[in-house]
């Protein structure tokens, strides 16, 4: 971000130099003012940080999901590192080959990958199973095979433990009051047609497809559009996949980024430091609650309007 400003103002480092004697002399003593190739040079960095500036910018929000947008960020480094390396300028084969042995360090064993991963890419309606083989097949297309069977193995082990889970609270939160039999159930089941029958012999696999079997056999959704909203997607669904809803809770909650959490602590380190000790923990959160909600709201707050209500708050009297 640094040099995208000073890009721009290429003409006016040039002007300084030409023009104004002392700041041409003070950046003689130093290293020197910038020539025609150190610009080259700010324009072609500019070039290649941009995408890792954007990436890191879709995978460290604290406002939307970013769990299911990991493992396509890291498909599109793999293909960038690579496309540096068979370019044509030395130096950024030089630069990018130092790149991806750093990435290797940390993703170039598909082992070691955390599972939530490839779970959270599973889970979005959008992507499933389809495009987890196909950043397999980009990153580790030697061992593509047994990392999808991993993958697979895993997804069904996950599966069963929230079912079984699921179950549990199903049967607790079930009546003990037994149910009486309908014998008019029994005379209408004697009397279905066997076009019926023939009917509900073929929904036999069908009905013994598991919830998990069911979601990744249907057809992905095609809602691309930046105002899909994942989380509401599965709050609609979750009627047809309850136990998959539940994963789905759980997975996309954890943050992929950490710059969320530590830009709270640094606001905190700035609300409670040593000359505001005394603070308690309920005045510091609403301190750093409030901070955080003034600097996101798009319309203009009158506090006079909530005077009221906190002397309420603070009375007693609110109903919550």
């Amino acid at each position: 971000m640094m040099l995208d400003v000073a890009a721009k103002y290429e003409h006016a480092f040039d002007s300084y130099v030409r023009d104004d004697n002392s700041f041409f002399l003070d950046l003689t003593v130093g290293n020197g003012f910038p020539t025609f190739d150190d610009w080259e040079n700010v324009r072609r960095i500019i070039k290649i940080l941009q995408p890792f500036y954007d990436l890191t910018l879709k995978v460290s929000g604290s406002l939307h999901v970013t769990a299911n947008c990991f493992w396509e960020t890291l498909i599109e480094i793999h293909c960038l590192l690579d496309e540096w390396l068979n370019c044509d300028d030395l130096d950024i084969v030089s630069m990018a080959s130092k790149m991806k042995d750093k990435y290797n360090k940390y993703w170039g064993d598909a082992t070691n990958i955390n599972f939530l991963v490839y779970l959270a890419n599973i889970l979005d309606p959008r992507r499933k199973m389809g495009f987890v083989d196909f950043g397999v097949q980009q990153l580790f297309p030697n061992f593509a095979s047994e990392v999808m069977k991993m993958v697979e193995r895993d997804l069904h082990c996950l599966f069963d433990e929230y079912s079984s889970t699921f179950g549990r609270v199903q049967v607790h939160g079930q009546s003990s009051i037994p149910k009486k039999v309908s014998m008019s159930s029994e005379l209408h089941q004697s009397r279905m047609s066997l076009a019926v029958q023939h009917y509900l012999k073929q929904r036999v696999g069908l009905e013994n497809k598991s919830e998990l079997d069911k979601y990744l056999t249907e057809e992905e959704d095609e809602n691309n559009s930046t105002t899909f909203d994942l989380l509401l997607w599965w709050k609609v669904n979750s009627p047809r996949y309850p136990i998959l809803s539940q994963m789905a809770r759980d997975v996309f909650s954890i943050p992929i980024s950490t710059v969320a959490s530590e830009s709270a602590f640094s606001t905190g380190g700035r609300v409670l430091d040593g000359f505001r000790s005394l603070l308690t923990p309920t005045m510091v959160e609403a301190l750093i609650c409030t901070q955080d909600w003034l600097r996101k709201s798009k319309e203009s707050i009158n506090l006079d309007g909530y005077v009221a209500e906190v002397q309420d708050m603070e009375d007693g009297k609110a109903l919550f």
